[in-house]
């Protein structure tokens, strides 16, 4: 019997990532950290650490480089997780394509401190990319913002910028959900919609790919945990 392309997806999704502990269990999640090892993860070795339950950016590396989930490419899903920012850059990314060395390209949402919060991009797009200025600050806090298919831009600011990043607490636990469901890219911090934005480009959208964690290098420190996915139709 074939099962449809979308059932027979969701079920190879569905055991390939860890079952939640009792005390985290959301209904439809499942976990992508067993909370002592970094297994069904990749990353550039000594950059990347398992502590007391947490994975922990070291700060070592001197060069940028991901830490890449590699069980799943998904599309369309809810990703929660929590993260404590100490120093330097950082972010989550998702819908990423895989460049090779712990280089990757697509959708970032920015961890790092509290004035650039709220920012969507897209990571590693050349200096001279024709589409650089729209794709590289895509939104700011509180702002949602339209890419056609020819690639133009529109934004609307939704609410105030302070107001919205005033819910991020700097070097604390913040929870951080990415809801990725068909063109549309939503982050939420604290329970707050910081940014979003719908992706139409006809060339540079995508679809699926790698969920991933920053290193920016030059002393990054910052801290993730308790990582849940869930898939979307």
């Amino acid at each position: 019997m074939r099962l449809p392309v979308a059932i027979a997806l969701f079920a190879a999704f569905a055991f390939t990532a860890a079952p939640l502990p009792a005390e985290e269990n959301e209904d439809g999640f499942v976990s992508l950290f067993d909370g002592r090892t970094l297994d069904g993860w990749e990353g550039l070795p000594g950059s990347w650490e398992v502590r007391n339950g947490e994975i922990w950016c070291t700060g070592q590396a001197k060069e940028k480089n991901w830490l890449i989930w590699r069980k799943e490419q998904p599309a369309n899903f809810i990703l929660r997780l929590e993260f404590r920012w100490d120093k330097g850059n950082s972010g989550v990314q998702v819908r990423c394509d895989d460049l090779g060395d712990f280089q990757i390209t697509g959708y970032q949402v920015e961890v790092a401190e509290r004035d650039v919060m709220g920012l969507w991009h897209h990571s590693l797009l050349a200096k001279d990319h024709p589409k650089k200025e729209v794709r590289h600050l895509m939104t700011t806090a509180g702002q949602s913002a339209v890419i056609s298919e020819d690639g133009k831009k529109t934004v609307e600011q939704k609410a105030d910028p302070a107001e919205v990043k005033s819910h991020y607490r700097e070097h604390e636990w913040n929870t951080l959900e990415i809801i990725a469901d068909g063109d549309t890219l939503i982050q939420k911090i604290n329970g707050v919609e910081f940014s979003r934005v719908t992706d139409r480009d006809a060339e540079m959208s995508r679809k699926r790919g790698f969920i991933a964690l920053q290193d920016h290098g030059k002393g990054c420190t910052v801290a993730f945990r308790k990582f849940r996915l869930k898939a979307l139709p």
